[in-house]
């Protein structure tokens, strides 16, 4: 036995050296193959962790199902002729607030005019400034729900958009008294202003039936009938047919193109909670319009009444009491003279943490049960997963595990600089910050990147703060973006970049940003 332990030893030893080279490629073939089975089953692992915690599906508005609207009240108050129609002679249509006259957008400011704040001094509230497109409208239920204060909405409506907007309003603002802190807001391209169906239309869009000659008969059998028709063609006849096939098809898809543009969808609401899919074919997915998000962040700011605002996000929730809350450590920090005054924070702004929570969870409303779903790995900051820099803020580990304060207070004074040269914050802020540039599209990211880049040059204090933050229910893993309009807005980017150098000099803190 030990002799033949001994062959087989100096035998693996002498193929070792022979084949040292092949060995050691297997090895580290062996090896790598190894640890991609360990990341792809703890991959796998996770993913099937977190289906099994609970079926709760967030869904905006769901606080209002088995409600019914009520059709003699309305709790907005609509002008220019809405809901019903658009009355252009009684309006004043604005520029977009960066850009101005020399930008293709325009806004209408308050189609519908908030009455819950209306007579509040601009000291004594703090509004939510947010933007939407039609589709995602039903989410300011949620922060109607649990903000106290005003409510600044602006939505783009390009088109038969506005049609679209119109149903979901009149629907909310018969269902939920929260809404009459909703001031509403009209933004559009001026190639594509806004249009509202008659009743008359309405009512013939409901009543004409669908053309059912085709309706039984299938692609296949269509195809089939085309080929045995063109397989009877000679050498003659063949090429007029293509020809004329070709002219007919370009005339077909004009058509088509015309009749899409017309196509408004009328929308069915079982109850106040909203639609089954909030997946509508507005007029901008159907005809692949850029969305502006930054026109609309700068209208909603430009209308509102009070001095402090927080520019946010349409899906971004508050905690309980945020706006109250505020307003508190503000007189505070201030004082009630300086207040009532009218004075602000020179070239300071007041940073809100950001959160998102997996499916399966609720939308915590208390710091204690936000941290306890972060040590369970429920929650997170936002876009950690799709953007890590973007909203990990200075100081995150001690704001998790700082006692959770009843009131909101400053943690911590930041600037925007390396490591945090790419941070994109949301704050309360007054109309003395920079303009949001409209030229940057929401489908090409990096929106905000350029409005916090000039902060940093303009050496802006960034107050973090704690006892308050905004959260997001779980986000889809793929966000939809698009090549040609992510370099687009490169481009854009890196001329805004080529124009503040040249504003700015001498910020040698800021140099780093520049190549980014």
């Amino acid at each position: 036995m030990t002799r033949c332990l001994r062959i087989f030893g100096a035998y693996t030893y002498r193929l070792s050296r022979r084949h040292s080279t092949i060995l050691l490629i297997a090895g580290i073939i062996l090896v790598l193959t190894t640890i991609f089975h360990l990341y792809a089953y703890k991959q796998k692992d996770h993913h099937r962790a977190a289906l099994q915690v609970g079926d709760f599906e967030y869904r905006p508005g769901s606080f209002l199902k088995n409600i019914q609207p009520n059709e003699s009240v309305n709790f907005c108050q609509f002008q220019y002729g809405l809901p019903k129609m658009l009355k252009w002679d009684t309006l004043k249509i604005y520029p977009s607030p960066e850009t101005g006259t020399k930008g293709p957008y325009r806004v209408i400011y308050n189609a519908i005019k908030g009455t819950a704040y209306a007579n509040n001094s601009k000291y004594d509230a703090v509004t939510y400034a947010t933007q939407a497109t039609p589709e995602f409208i039903y989410h300011v239920a949620e922060i109607a729900r649990f903000w106290d204060g005003p409510i600044s909405l602006s939505v783009f409506v390009p088109n038969y958009d506005l049609d679209i907007t119109m149903q979901i309003m009149t629907q909310l603002c018969r269902c939920y008294s929260g809404m009459s802190k909703v001031s509403l807001h009209l933004f559009y391209h001026k190639h594509h202003p806004p249009k509202i169906r008659t009743e008359k239309q309405i009512l013939a869009s409901l009543t004409t039936e669908t053309p059912t000659t085709t309706a039984n008969i299938t692609i296949e059998q269509i195809l089939k009938k085309k080929l045995e028709n063109y397989k009877k063609l000679d050498n003659k006849t063949r090429p007029q047919y293509i020809q004329w096939v070709r002219k007919n098809k370009i005339e077909r898809m004009m058509k088509r193109m015309s009749r899409k543009n017309n196509v408004v969808p009328n929308l069915k609401f079982n109850d106040c909670s909203g639609l089954e899919n909030f997946d509508i074919a507005t007029f901008r997915k159907e005809n692949r319009l850029i969305y502006p998000i930054n026109v609309g962040r700068n209208s909603a700011r430009n209308a509102s009444n009070t001095n402090y605002f927080i520019v946010s996000d349409i899906e971004m929730v508050p905690s309980d009491g945020l706006a109250q809350k505020f307003l508190k450590m503000v007189r505070k920090l201030m004082g009630d003279k300086k207040r009532d005054e009218g004075c602000i924070f020179a070239k300071t702004i007041f940073v809100v943490p950001l959160f998102e929570v997996e499916k399966g969870e609720e939308i915590p409303r208390d710091k204690k049960t936000l941290v306890r779903l972060v040590a369970a790995n429920r929650a997170s900051y936002f876009h950690q997963k799709v953007c890590s820099h973007c909203q990990r803020f200075p100081g995150l580990q001690s704001w998790l595990l700082r006692p959770s304060p009843k009131v909101l207070e400053p943690m911590l004074i930041a600037r925007r600089e390396y490591p945090y040269h790419r941070w994109e914050p949301l704050y309360f802020g007054t109309q003395r910050e920079p303009w949001y540039s409209e030229t940057l599209s929401w489908e090409g990211r990096q929106d905000k990147m350029t409005q916090m880049l000039e902060l940093c040059l303009q050496e802006y204090r960034m107050v973090v703060l704690d006892g308050g933050f905004l959260s997001h229910a779980a986000s889809p893993k793929s966000m939809v973006h698009h090549g040609n309009t992510e370099r687009l807005n490169n481009q854009k980017y890196m001329n805004i970049i080529g124009k503040l150098k040249h504003r700015y000099p001498d910020r040698p803190q800021c140099r780093v940003m520049w190549g980014c």
